[in-house]
């Protein structure tokens, strides 16, 4: 059983969005503020420990109702999805009961982007204490479960049903927060949704484990009786131990003699510390009983023994992942598959540290047996070569948008290996460069930020030579110019604006594989390769620049490179890197561009010192304006 769709309307900066998940690793990436918590706080309402429609929870406020408009209800659905050879254990619910809704279904298949009429016919029957509301006689209810009334067996209504999906809503009547859940189910795309207002079967489908950003052990290790830390904990507590019962003995008797000179005192007549005729102990340790687990601590030694909750947050992640872990192997699902759904589980990690909690949850997923829904800012939780779905959030003004995209292919895949590029899924905006220029072009940008001004409303201010990070820009290192359709298919995909800087030889031999790859339309190709043949241009050829091909064809092939940088973002220089030095490096391609910038901060000198920056500075010029929306000022 895994969550397959999240549906969320009108929750906190969310006006709609709609997302699958797959089985497995599912990372939710995006810049600070952009709404990933939210996601995972959608379905820790729905799918978490407590109830979202428990009375007393203040879990949803009027400040969670999306721009504060309460007007407006709040809408959760989560879909889940069974294995064909998954089983359902129901033994820890097998005395209780349910009931479905039966008939007037017929046409009950949801539209994709739930209706206002969907979502009246799924809380129609919702009322005041989880009690349905069944007036209309066309109606009729069903009960299933280990009652003595039941019609059914959840086994034997269960069956056959391999979708399943909890719906929730939350409206504001006379100031306070009216929330219902549903809980829903059929057989296959082709069914009907069944319905029943009973949602008491959320641990037994699907056991989750939810871990926000502030970890606190406290709540994400609840010994509540349905909370899976508390079954855990429960199964271990042998409460008939002889040992234990002597132990609780000798503990209650120390007790009587520690408090011994506080007892008296409190039963002075003169001290009305209760009703009279009662009387005050004080223990150390509850008396033996059933619920002997709720007292248990978790201590750690990593050179201090002390508690879990004293400990660092990395250590306090791995712990709450390994015990989840263990119950999911152990204890929870025999066949069933578990979530594990984790904020920023790099928090306060060194290198290291993340690699040991990604692999631990590499451990936990079991293949893709289990399921992992995690919001990261580190690449450690972004190049695992394992399948994993990827999807980038971020802000259009105040609402937050999502895309998704999956890694399931070796060659895109190639691009996780690249930890350093993951910074691209965090970008507003990309520059993609061939190899090691990459490194160059930051320093070009950073000396064009601190000599260019930009006009805005009349104002003109210097750009700054930090604009990059300021307006949240990568460039990002391709490694060959044969890679970087990869690189571009990705951002195509995820909507993220983007540019190609390459030298010359990308012209000669590789833009027009670039071009069928992406599959850009138009007649670019056939001009390509048009003029590469008539030029004797070809892969290769020994000429690396505009200036050493026949003057006849220049002005066809600068045609053609304007067409390319307005058509398709791909902007090539007239030469190699290596033409552009001022200073020659003793060393070619990467090496020659490390000793350049060593040189430049050795010597306190600008890389216009060392390099011919005009063809660099009109591309910036460019991307600025076309990209970023942002005038730049003749120089």
């Amino acid at each position: 059983m895994h969550l397959s769709r999240l549906y969320i309307e009108n929750f906190r900066s969310i006006e709609k969005v709609d997302l699958t998940f797959k089985k497995g690793r599912n990372v939710i990436v995006g810049r600070n503020n952009a709404g990933k918590s939210n996601i995972l706080k959608a379905i820790d309402l729905v799918l978490g420990v407590n109830s979202p429609t428990w009375k007393k929870s203040d879990n949803i406020t009027e400040n969670d109702f999306f721009k504060g408009d309460t007007n407006r209800e709040v809408f959760i659905w989560c879909e889940l999805i069974r294995d064909t050879s998954e089983t359902i254990d129901f033994e820890e619910v097998k005395k209780s009961a349910i009931f479905k809704v039966l008939e007037g279904f017929d046409d009950f298949r949801l539209a994709l982007g739930f209706l206002e009429s969907d979502k009246d016919k799924i809380f129609q029957f919702c009322g005041d204490d989880g009690e349905a509301l069944l007036e209309d006689r066309s109606y009729k209810k069903r009960w299933i479960g280990g009652k003595g009334y039941c019609k059914a067996t959840f086994d034997d209504e269960f069956s056959d049903k391999m979708f399943f999906a909890f719906a929730f809503r939350c409206r504001m009547q006379n100031g306070n927060c009216e929330k219902d859940l549903v809980f829903l189910y059929r057989e296959n795309l082709t069914k009907n949704w069944l319905i029943s207002p009973n949602p008491n079967l959320r641990e037994v489908l699907l056991q989750s484990a939810i871990i926000p950003s502030f970890r606190d052990p406290k709540n994400q290790l609840s010994v509540s009786a349905w909370g899976w830390y508390g079954k855990l904990l429960r199964r271990f507590a042998k409460t008939d131990d002889p040992s234990l019962r002597s132990a609780f003995a000798e503990v209650k008797k120390a007790s009587e003699s520690v408090f011994k000179n506080l007892m008296e005192k409190i039963s002075d007549p003169k001290m009305k510390i209760a009703f009279p005729g009662t009387k005050i102990s004080f223990q150390f340790n509850p008396e033996s009983g059933q619920d002997i687990y709720k007292s248990a601590l978790i201590y750690v030694d990593d050179g201090f023994n002390s508690q879990l909750q004293d400990k660092g947050s990395g250590i306090q992640s791995a712990v709450i992942i390994g015990l989840f872990d263990f119950y999911v192997r152990e204890i929870s699902h025999a066949v069933g598959s578990s979530l594990l759904a984790i904020e920023e589980p790099e928090l306060y990690l060194h290198p290291h540290g993340r690699r040991v909690i990604s692999d631990r949850i590499s451990s936990f997923l079991d293949g893709t047996k289990n399921q992992v829904i995690l919001t990261t800012h580190s690449p450690e939780f972004l190049s695992s070569i394992e399948d994993q779905n990827i999807i980038v959030v971020k802000k259009d003004g105040a609402t937050t948008i999502a895309k998704e995209i999956h890694f399931d292919s070796p060659k895109r895949k190639q691009i996780l290996i690249k930890k350093q590029n993951a910074e691209m899924f965090f970008a507003d905006a990309v520059i993609l460069s061939e190899g090691a220029d990459k490194y160059l072009f930051e320093y070009v940008a950073a000396d064009f930020g601190d000599n260019r001004f930009i006009l805005a409303q009349s104002e003109k201010r210097l750009l700054g030579k930090n604009w990059l990070n300021e307006h949240n820009v990568s460039i990002i290192n391709c490694g060959g110019k044969r890679e970087i359709w990869k690189y571009a298919e990705v951002l195509k995909e995820l909507a993220i604006p983007f540019i190609v800087v390459a030298d010359f030889d990308f012209f000669r031999g590789g833009v027009v594989e670039y071009l069928k790859n992406i599959n850009a339309q138009g007649n670019l190709v056939e001009r390509l390769n048009l003029v590469k043949s008539q030029s004797s241009l070809s892969d290769s050829s020994p000429v690396k620049k505009l200036a050493d091909i026949n003057q006849q064809y220049h002005r066809e092939i600068k045609n053609l490179i304007k067409l390319l940088s307005d058509e398709q973002g791909i902007f090539i220089m007239e030469a190699e890197l290596e033409d552009y030095y001022k200073i020659k490096p003793s060393a070619d391609k990467e090496r020659g561009v490390i000793e350049t910038i060593s040189a430049m901060i050795t010597n306190k000198k600008p890389v216009t010192a060392y390099l011919e920056t005009a063809e660099f500075e009109k591309i910036l010029e460019k991307f600025i304006w076309r990209v970023l929306g942002l005038k730049i000022a003749p120089k």
